[in-house]
């Protein structure tokens, strides 16, 4: 596996606790002067910050309506966030900062008058240094400004402005939630100081409220007064154009009619009257007509039997009548006195008759007199009706004047009302919050939080010490272990070739270290080598075996001849070809300096057991290179090459060749195609993946046969700080080795 996440070659890589454990072990150094580092400039910024104190005053607005006129400036504090948030404003405005600066005399004091502050020798210090820097850097021309010069009243109100203003930043108005409680808290860096500030705006708050519902009462009052003197005009205007009106009109009322509306109702009311006496004198006038009409005698007349005289006379006409048939009976109806008495009796009916027809005279007399008294009325009903009908619609314009009189008085009388609940609200004036809570002088400082801050800064060490760590290891392009060639590259991972011990006073050869030290790992790495490059294929053993690399200086070489080595050692039959051309670092690592090498056999100069050479050290055999002789002719693909190697094949178990570097010589690609295994060294912790990578893609292109990747250089006691493999392990497996 990767060791780090930022390694990983897929999206399903799952990154374990112990790949982290391995990268903070590697980066341990690193991450523990980072953390030490910031931990210590934050603590020391800490103790050189100068100690802060801190007090609250407790407010709560009172949501009681207190006033008891409510004309949109007296009235109680409504429950409105926004309302709240404009009275957290007024706490801390200028204005009411300003009057407490004035009343603590807070601009005699250096926190609040930079003119009177004194820095301390670190600020000295850092002023100089500004000062040099911004003298090194090109500024801007400087503009002389001719300052104004105060008086002494001037520069004490400008101190208090600039105690104010550093105030402002010094005291902060918070709302306890959803309650109706405020906290002022004020800092300072003298304890005493910090209660005094608070409770001093929590005071000025209030006379602050106070003042301003006086004065707004006082307005109020002010304005109402005003107000009720142009309404009692208007008012009194429009009365007068009320009895104006009604009296040009003729619309005068008593007892809430109007005298024509009076008027009618009498007239009405003597109609009916009218109407009925004339109905019955013309029924009586149509009875006595009836009467006479039918030749019926006045007795049967109601009117005739109601007169005086009618009766007077039908009594002497009875008593006549009595005498004439007593002188009848007597004397004969000829008898001078009989016929006198016939005559009386004419003559009392004559009189009948003539009352009769007076009586009838008088009952017409009334009814037309009845009749002209109904026409009258009825004619003073219609002038009347017309008369009202134009009353009627000098009533519009009256009413209207009236609705405009009784809307001035209306008015007028709310705002007397008003006028006299303000001049009784002067007196009971009140405020919408007070003090639940004074501040106390606070005991220890409240900043800086020295345990905070510690934790901080080692909170920030750790966290710029891990971002530095995941940049580095993100930027880590080198190879480190055998998992991650494994999974990275699809390739076997055959070992790890560990670093050897350095000599005194000159470097150890890792060829004669296997010699000296066969019991010890870097032997057994080798053993390891042969076993897994041989047998890489089973069923074929390798018996031509290319050792190559990506860049020069990945122990490519130290690797061909300790590998050959060890082969010849175990007794196999062992020849080793210096294949690089240009360097041939294997013939001079074994020591050789031979006359004749493998480029004057290819060109057919010298026999091949004339080139070939043994090793000084052990039974290994080595086809070396001259350093004299160089060629540009392709030798490892000329068929005498190919015949060598298959010549060379039939009297040795094993060879193997050193070539020059994959990815700089053409002619290592070459070699390695024909090669029966590949094996790549790549250097430990140097040799970047993507050049392995790029190895591995061109041995691919020539369909070379892998054998697997060697990392060579390992510091076996660091590995297991990048890799999660058993031998890893340093410690674990060291003993079985002898001269480690």
């Amino acid at each position: 596996m990767s060791s780090f996440p930022g390694n990983q070659s897929g999206p399903n890589q799952v990154i374990s606790l112990s790949q982290i454990v391995r990268t903070i072990r590697r980066n341990l150094m690193l991450l523990v002067i980072v953390v030490l580092s910031i931990f210590s400039v934050v603590a020391f910024l800490t103790m050189q910050m100068t100690p802060i104190y801190q007090s609250a005053t407790k407010v709560i607005v009172d949501q009681r309506e207190n006033a008891v006129l409510d004309v949109g400036v007296l009235s109680g504090l409504p429950a409105d966030p926004g309302v709240f948030e404009t009275e957290l404003e007024i706490i801390t405005s200028p204005v009411l900062l300003q009057r407490v600066v004035r009343k603590l005399e807070l601009q005699k004091h250096a926190e609040f008058n930079p003119s009177l502050y004194v820095p301390t020798d670190m600020e000295v210090f850092q002023g100089n240094v500004k000062g040099y820097i911004s003298s090194l850097l090109p500024g801007k021309e400087e503009v002389v400004v001719e300052e104004k010069i105060l008086t002494e009243e001037e520069k004490a109100e400008l101190e208090i402005v600039t105690a104010a203003q550093i105030l402002a930043s010094k005291v902060k108005a918070e709302r306890d939630g959803r309650k109706f409680v405020f906290y002022v808290t004020a800092s300072s860096t003298d304890a005493g100081r910090s209660a005094a500030i608070a409770n001093a705006v929590a005071d000025q708050y209030l006379v602050d409220q106070l003042d301003t519902r006086f004065e707004e009462t006082r307005r109020t009052n002010q304005w109402l007064d005003d107000q009720l003197t142009d309404l009692r005009s208007e008012l009194n205007a429009a009365e007068r154009a009320v009895e104006s009106y009604r009296s040009s009109q003729g619309l005068l009322s008593a007892s809430g009619q109007t005298l024509t509306e009076q008027q009618i109702s009498d007239i009405q009311a003597q109609m009916i009257a009218q109407e009925a006496e004339y109905s019955e004198r013309r029924a009586r006038l149509a009875a006595v007509r009836n009467s006479l009409n039918t030749g019926a005698g006045a007795e049967a007349m109601a009117e005739a039997l109601q007169s005086n005289v009618i009766n007077n006379l039908r009594t002497q006409q009875a008593q006549i009548t009595r005498e004439r048939a007593d002188l009848e009976t007597k004397y004969g109806p000829r008898h001078p006195d009989v016929i006198s008495i016939v005559g009386e009796e004419r003559d009392l009916r004559a009189q009948i008759d003539a009352e009769v027809r007076r009586i009838v005279s008088s009952l017409e007399s009334e009814v037309s007199i009845s009749r002209r008294r109904l026409d009258s009325l009825r004619e003073s009903l219609g002038n009347l009706r017309g008369e009202l009908t134009q009353n009627n619609q000098a009533n519009i314009k009256l009413r209207e004047l009236e609705r405009n009189a009784e809307a001035s008085r209306t008015l007028y009388e709310q705002i007397l009302s008003q006028f006299m609940e303000t001049n009784q609200q002067e007196t009971i004036e009140d405020v919408d919050a007070r003090v639940l809570a004074y501040a106390d002088v606070p005991i220890s400082p409240a900043l800086p939080r020295k345990a905070v801050n510690f934790a901080l800064g080692l909170f920030l060490g750790l966290a710029a010490a891990g971002g530095i760590v995941i940049v580095m290891e993100l930027l880590d392009n080198r190879v480190s272990s055998g998992e991650e060639i494994e999974e990275r590259n699809g390739v076997p991972f055959l070992g790890n070739v560990p670093l050897l011990p350095s000599g005194i006073g000159s470097k150890v050869k890792p060829g004669k270290y296997l010699i000296e030290h066969p019991m010890s790992a870097y032997a057994e790495s080798m053993r390891n080598l042969r076993a897994s490059v041989k047998f890489a294929n089973i069923d074929n053993p390798a018996k031509l075996v290319t050792v190559t690399s990506s860049f020069p200086a990945e122990g490519k070489t130290s690797l061909s001849l300790s590998l050959s080595r060890m082969s010849a050692m175990t007794g196999s039959r062992t020849l080793v070809i210096d294949g690089d051309f240009r360097r041939h670092q294997l013939t001079e690592t074994s020591g050789l300096k031979p006359k004749v090498g493998l480029v004057e056999y290819l060109l057919g100069e010298v026999e091949l057991k004339d080139v070939i050479q043994k090793d000084t050290e052990t039974e290994l055999d080595i086809l070396p290179l001259t350093s004299s002789r160089k060629t540009t002719r392709d030798v490892f693909g000329s068929k005498t090459f190919d015949a060598m190697i298959e010549r060379l094949k039939a009297d040795y178990d094993l060879i193997i060749v050193d070539t020059a570097p994959l990815l700089l010589m053409a002619e290592s690609r070459v070699i390695a195609a024909k090669s029966d295994q590949v094996l790549v060294a790549a250097r430990w912790r140097r040799t970047s993946r993507a050049a392995l990578a790029q190895t591995l893609g061109v041995l691919r292109e020539f369909s070379a046969n892998i054998a697997g990747v060697a990392l060579t250089f390992v510091d076996l006691k660091r590995l297991s700080k990048h890799s999660g493999a058993a031998l890893s392990n340093y410690k674990a497996y060291s003993k079985y080795y002898i001269n480690n």
